[in-house]
């Protein structure tokens, strides 16, 4: 017999009376783990009973977005009750995974909870925890994000991890499920390699070196990079509630640094932008990269509210690049401090790198393949990436906060299980 699924409750008194019937009837379908009353709570109860799913009001007292995507980064799906149309709409605005009415049959809301066919695990999946615990001594997961229409976020990613790869074992992750082209640009076949064997390992209960070091791509001036998913397919089995934030992860205990190049799109309702707002809730840090344009820097502001109030990122997790400052058709440094400083500043934040336009290093990243911070080491570019890896990380010697930012634990020294990443 199929074990009933586990959801926590978090309606409405008015919605609970509305299908009262399929909740608490004798044979009832669903087996009900825990109940809130206001959104502050959810997050709690999913975490103490690891349910399947959570059964929501969009009235639900203090329900924000930033509540869905932690939940769901969590591992629970998102079944919305909607009484009316207007609660409709809300829903769709929080981003749930299935919606249903209060006409729903037994049948129609088993399949909301667990998913279609083809959105359900395999039956040989081990459930995994709901959210992995972070040892103690596990490294720090770094996510680098741009926003539309600003090119450099990925190479930013790139650059960094290739610095970072120079003091500690780096494993860079390409989390673009739009195609970040990683692949191309290291001449490698995902199909050899790729986050998707991370991915089902995580899913299965365990992630082994040994397994990762088969999935990683690996040339000389690079960090070892794990590529993003081969086929556009895999799309439904990576956006699974919870799945990218087991696979981030997991990575963790095995690197001092993990890097994820996560994709800018970030939209409501879309697989895609579910699994990159779950590799940013997951993060540690993210570094938003902004464009030096008007219209670029106008879309980085917007990117940022959704960093900050969508998905609930506090100010002190996150870093704001200035990329391309130089470039032809953009404005001065000084320029954009006056177009943008007052608006990070009410927003909690400010620019906390500017990196120059590097004309010669793009050439010479693009003829010897390799990032543009190692291509051409002693550019105005690779001194900028150098310094904003030098404030991520706290001084081994005194480790104290710098101002508002909450900085990161110094890697520190190599264990033997990370000796295997070094090369």
């Amino acid at each position: 017999m199929t074990a009933r699924p586990k959801v926590v409750l978090a309606l409405t008194p008015l919605a609970e009376r509305e299908v009262e019937l399929l909740l608490f009837d004798n044979d009832a379908p669903l087996t009900l783990v825990s109940s809130v009353a206001e959104a502050d709570d959810l997050q709690r109860a999913v975490e103490q009973e690891a349910p399947d799913a959570v059964l929501l009001s969009p009235e639900l007292s203090g329900l924000t977005a930033a509540h869905c995507a932690r939940v769901r980064a969590s591992g629970a799906r998102l079944v919305g009750l909607a009484l009316d149309e207007r609660e409709r709409e809300a829903l769709a605005a929080l981003s749930v995974d299935e919606t249903i009415d209060s006409t729903v049959s037994q049948d129609g809301l088993l399949t909301a909870i667990r998913g279609t066919v083809s959105e359900a695990r395999p039956a040989a999946v081990t459930p995994a925890p709901v959210r992995p615990e972070r040892r103690d001594d596990a490294g720090s997961i770094l996510a680098v994000v741009g926003a539309k229409g600003a090119p450099g976020a990925s190479e930013c990613a790139v650059s960094l991890a290739a610095l970072a790869a120079r003091s500690w074992p780096t494993v860079l992750v390409e989390i673009d499920a739009l195609g970040g082209g990683l692949d191309v640009r290291l001449g490698a076949d995902a199909n050899e390699g790729s986050i998707l064997g991370l991915v089902r390992a995580a899913n299965s209960g365990g992630v082994q070196a040994e397994l990762v070091e088969r999935w990683l791509t690996e040339r000389a001036g690079w960090p070892a990079v794990l590529l993003g998913a081969p086929e556009p397919q895999s799309l439904i089995e990576l956006a699974q509630p919870g799945t990218m934030t087991r696979a981030v992860t997991s990575l963790a205990p095995l690197y001092p640094l993990t890097v994820c190049d996560v994709g800018a799109f970030l939209a409501d309702g879309h697989a895609a932008a579910a699994l990159h707002r779950e590799a940013l809730i997951a993060a540690d840090a993210v570094l938003l990269v902004l464009g030096a344009r008007d219209t670029q820097l106008r879309h980085g502001l917007r990117q940022l509210d959704l960093l900050l109030g969508t998905l609930g990122i506090p100010p002190e997790r996150l870093r704001v690049i200035a990329n391309g400052i130089g470039a032809p058709g953009t404005a001065s440094r000084s320029a954009i401090t006056q177009t943008i400083t007052g608006h990070l500043a009410e927003r909690g934040v400010t620019v906390d790198a500017w990196v120059p336009w590097d004309t010669r290093g793009l050439t010479r990243a693009q003829r010897r393949g390799m990032p543009l911070a190692t291509a051409r080491q002693r550019s105005r570019y690779s001194s900028a990436i150098s310094r904003l890896l030098e404030e991520l990380f706290l001084p081994a010697v005194a480790p104290t906060a710098k101002g508002r930012k909450r900085r990161l634990s110094s890697p520190g020294q190599v264990t033997e299980e990370q000796v295997v990443w070094q090369r």
